[in-house]
């Protein structure tokens, strides 16, 4: 049983990186300052380009949180119903895959906005509906009075990984300005810093960090046997209830 709780927190490690790094802190200022640019060359002023960079970023997450919005629910119902849950787990994973690799097209000119958005959107469309899936495996991982302790382990544990992730791009892949990374190195594996390699290699990192890291997941978490019903220890929503209670 020990062994199955480590594959179901290495989900949250393999995870965490998308929202680290994509949603926040990387791919998101990147994908605005090449979209501001973009719009400065056409002929916007400064303030009204950085607008309208915003616009378009906040469009693609309002689309993607829609979608998710939208289909959460029903695919909640099915994974607290069914047994079946790891050929879903793989094909949200292999859309998490699929979508943060496209992000190493990114064009620096700003030429395939919406393309780059559509990659976005596919990765985290992928990153949220495998973890309602991951989330309705929480109350098979133990007795119900540990299941808080699983689950904030799990959370704790991702959050690190997303941290270990993030300090791993910021000092050997992201330019800054000076083409140089935060520790005053060149890109390693020698991406061009005048294509901005180092930033879009966020892509291709998160999504080989989500493949590597899920490996455990998929060794040790068996599918459960299905209910045919949905119980209030086998609701899709608990691991969030229960998360809640540690903020």
């Amino acid at each position: 049983m020990r062994k199955r709780i480590w594959g179901w927190w290495f989900f949250d490690w393999a995870s965490q990186p998308y929202h680290t790094l994509l949603v926040t802190f990387v791919f998101g200022p990147f994908f605005a300052a090449v979209a501001a640019d973009y719009y400065l060359g056409q002929g916007l002023e400064a303030e009204a380009a950085k607008a309208q960079a915003q616009t378009v970023w906040s469009l693609g997450l309002t689309i993607t949180g829609l979608l998710i919005g939208f289909g959460a629910p029903f695919l909640g119902a099915l994974a607290d119903i069914s047994g079946r849950k790891r050929p879903w787990m793989l094909f949200f994973s292999l859309l998490y895959v699929a979508g943060a690799w496209g992000i190493w097209f990114m064009d620096p000119a700003g030429s395939n906005l919406f393309a780059m958005l559509a990659c976005f959107g596919l990765g985290f469309i992928g990153a949220e509906f495998a973890l309602i899936f991951a989330n309705s495996q929480l109350p098979t991982m133990g007795k119900q009075e540990d299941v808080g302790a699983i689950s904030g382990s799990g959370f704790a544990f991702g959050y690190l990984g997303g941290v270990i992730s993030l300090f791993i791009m910021l000092l050997l892949f992201v330019e800054q300005g000076n083409g140089k990374t935060l520790i005053g190195l060149d890109p390693v594996l020698g991406l061009d810093a005048d294509t901005r390699e180092g930033t879009r290699a966020v892509g291709p990192f998160v999504a080989l960090w989500f493949a590597l890291f899920m490996v455990p997941y998929f060794l040790w978490v068996k599918d459960d046997a299905g209910t045919g019903q949905r119980g209030s220890l086998g609701d899709g929503q608990v691991r969030e209830k229960i998360k809640n209670g540690y903020a």
